[in-house]
This record gives C-alpha cells, structure tokens and sequence, in this order.
C-alpha cells in the first residue's frame, strides 16, 4: 500500500440561526476579524493505490489559504507511520484515519484503547440577551442535551439574567460561562457566583492566569461554583493541579497533545473536556476518538461544531441526545455527505 496523492476541498458552512452573537454583541478580534459565518475549513484527502483514503480537516481560517501537502509521504505504506509521532491536524488526521482503515482499528484503539463509548457535549451560544438564551437554552433541552456553554463578558452586565432565563426553561439544564478572562478580577467572579451559587453552573476562564494559581485557588476555595480554566500545554495543567486550584480542565489541545494533558489530570482525580474551534464534523469526530480513551473527560465537551452550523458534512449525525456517540468502525468511522460538501464548497 502506497500514499499517491492528495486532495484538498475547501469549504464554508454557515451557522444555525440563533447560535452566534446578534450584531449589537459582536466583538470582531485578531482571531475573528470577521463574522464566524466567513470561516472557511479545508477537508483533506490522502488517497493510495489500493483504494483506501483518509479523510482530515484544517482550519479554520478566513480568505485564501493553501494547505500545503505533505510530498514526503508520497509513495510511502501508511502503516510504516509512528501514530504516536502524529501530532498535527489536517493531514495528520487523515493519515491516522488511513491507518485505522489500513490495520482495521478504531482511531481510539491507535490512542490506547477505549474508556467510554460516547463523550458527553453541551450545546453551544455566542453572547446575547437573556430572551434569546432562553429561546437557544429550550431548543438545546428538546434536543437532550444537558449542558450549555454560553460566550458572555463582565461588560455585557446580563449575565444574572442570562443564567436565571435558562434555568427557568431548562431545569438541571448545566450552564459553562465563559468570558475569556474577562470577568477580569477575583472581586467580580465572587460577586457574580454569589447571586448565581446554588445553579449549576461552570465558570471557564473567568480571569487572566497567573505563574502562581493564587487568584484561581482562591476562586476555588469561596465558591461551590466549578473553576475550570482552558489550558494549552501540560505545564500548565502540572501547574494548575499542583497549586490545587482548579476544579476540571478544559484541554485546547486535540489527539495526543489532550491524551497527555487529560491524564496528568486524571492523576490528581482531575475532570477535563475537550475544546474545539467550534469547527465542523470531521474535527468533532476526531476529538471524539480521542476523548474515548481518557476515563477523566466527563465533563461536557466543546464537541459542537457538527449540530450549530447548518450541516456537519457527515452522511451520519454523530451527536444523540447530547453525546458524541463513539463508532466501532475503522478509522474515524465516517463518511461525508458527498451531495452537502458540494453544496457548500468554495469555487474559485
């Protein structure tokens, strides 16, 4: 078997209604300078002389790009491929995919072995009022799911309210507030989490980090309220854990980099979920193989790309009643939706 080229699709697939921040919210940045609806994602293909291809993802990322292809794997058998030296989205998920299809194993079983079948996963929604959230809160319970993270900053000054609206239309219904640091201070997330204390409710990133941990232990120590930070590499979590001052992690990194976050984690009894993009289905299914072979990834994870745009890509729905149902088949198990990826390519 033999790599003989590659393939490269770039699509852009808009959101649900209801989902992102309505114009008085939205926030352009460095890293969105423009609406999340003008993302575009490349599907990757690496095809071989037997028939068999893999099938990965890039992005996402705004205007042109060109995903550069991997000419040093041309004419080699992907199974002489260490998996473990993988570490590399797009092209490096679908050469995992290909060596699951080629050895006829799960990507989970290249990743250890399987903890859990389904991977738990909240809804998703950008900052807006406390009517819209409910409304977005009501549609998420219909759909069983059992969590929402919802995007908000101290500024917006509804978030009491925002928290209150959905509690009221989806009861036990877990609320992640997640500010990007921009609760700013220990005072505010204090003053917040007393009128909210008694909800279930998660605050990621509520403020900037620290070398020393001492303002999130605090955090930690004087409110029933999780404090979950969103990390990026494992020095962070040795750190994080070892100060005591976290009460779970939500790990940025996908595949190995998360396997090896989430078990240092899970040696100090630490609960972690898995962050995404909010990017498409091929991603989401990826992170999921993943994800199954951490025992500690319990809390919901940010798997939700494939269910707030308009289309996942996939020929089949990989999230049911509010977990990311792990599959049995080679590789990541899927198919895309050839007649939906052509509908939503980019013409040049």
């Amino acid at each position: 078997m033999k790599i003989t080229h590659f393939e490269c699709t770039t699509v852009c697939v808009p959101f649900l209604q209801g989902i992102l921040a309505p114009p008085e919210y939205d926030e352009p940045s460095a890293g969105y300078p423009q609406p999340l609806n003008h993302r575009n994602h490349d599907i990757l293909h690496i095809h071989t002389d037997t028939g068999l291809s893999g099938v990965g993802m890039s992005g996402p990322y705004y205007g042109p790009r060109n995903e550069a292809f991997p000419e040093s794997w041309l004419g080699c058998d992907p199974r002489s491929f260490d998996p473990r030296a993988i570490d590399k989205d797009g092209y490096g998920i679908a050469l995992l995919d290909l060596i699951g299809k080629a050895i006829e194993w799960p990507l989970y079983r290249i990743f250890g072995g399987l903890e859990q079948s389904r991977i738990l996963v909240d809804y998703w929604i950008g900052r807006m009022s406390a009517e819209d959230s409910a409304i977005a809160a009501s549609r998420a319970k219909e759909a069983g799911f059992h969590g929402i993270k919802m995007k908000c900053i101290w500024e917006d000054g509804n978030i009491v309210d925002r928290v209150h609206a959905v509690a009221n239309v989806a009861p036990g219904m877990r609320m992640i507030l997640d500010p990007g640091h921009r609760f700013h201070s220990v005072k505010n997330s204090l003053e917040l989490a007393r009128e909210i204390e008694g909800l279930d409710v998660v605050f990621e990133d509520p403020i900037p980090k620290e070398e020393t941990w001492q303002d999130y232990r605090r955090l930690k120590e004087e409110t029933s309220i999780l404090i979950c930070p969103h990390l990026q590499n494992p020095s962070q979590v040795i750190a994080a854990v070892a100060a005591r001052a976290v009460d779970g992690i939500n790990v940025a990194p996908s595949g190995w980099a998360f396997l090896d976050m989430a078990r240092i984690a899970a040696s100090e009894g630490i609960p972690v979920w898995q962050a995404s993009n909010v990017d498409l289905g091929v991603f989401d299914v990826y992170r999921a193989h993943a994800s199954a072979a951490a025992g500690n990834c319990t809390l919901g994870s940010d798997l939700c790309g494939n269910f707030v745009h308009v289309h996942s890509l996939l020929a089949e729905a990989p999230v049911v009643d509010g977990y990311l149902i792990v599959n049995e088949r080679p590789g990541l198990g899927i198919e895309l939706d050839s007649e939906i990826v052509e509908m939503y390519t980019v013409k040049n």
